[in-house]
């Protein structure tokens, strides 16, 4: 039996925004949910998506939501982002306060390159 402040610490641990913060969330699921949701502050989708329909899909939802999106090449430099061989889609929903800055400047050019 754990004793309720070892339970409390436990859960601390396991809250949001304690040391992952700038963990990306990846999954074609777990993407559209967040997009949905608008929580997605930028969607990396990779050009290598099985089926292609993903490829499609996703980039419709976000401009619909106004969320910056773009495509890079290969599930697997997207897997070493998130810890997995592979990934197709990934958000960045929170990003450190010393990052933001840049994710600012990268959203910027995002949206001139993909605003056609």
């Amino acid at each position: 039996m754990e004793n309720k402040w070892q339970l409390s610490a436990r859960a601390e641990e396991k809250a949001p925004g304690n040391g992952d913060a700038a963990c990306p969330s990846g999954g074609v699921d777990t993407v559209t949910t967040l997009v949905e949701n608008k929580r997605a502050q930028l969607v990396v989708i990779a050009q290598d998506v099985d089926p292609v329909e993903l490829g499609v899909f996703l980039p419709a939802l976000c401009r619909k939501m106004g969320v910056p999106y773009c495509i890079t090449k290969g599930k697997a430099r997207l897997g070493r982002l998130v810890h997995r061989k592979t990934c197709s889609t990934v958000a960045f929903t929170q990003v450190n306060s010393e990052d933001k800055g840049a994710l600012a400047k990268l959203v910027e050019a995002i949206w001139t390159s993909y605003s056609n």
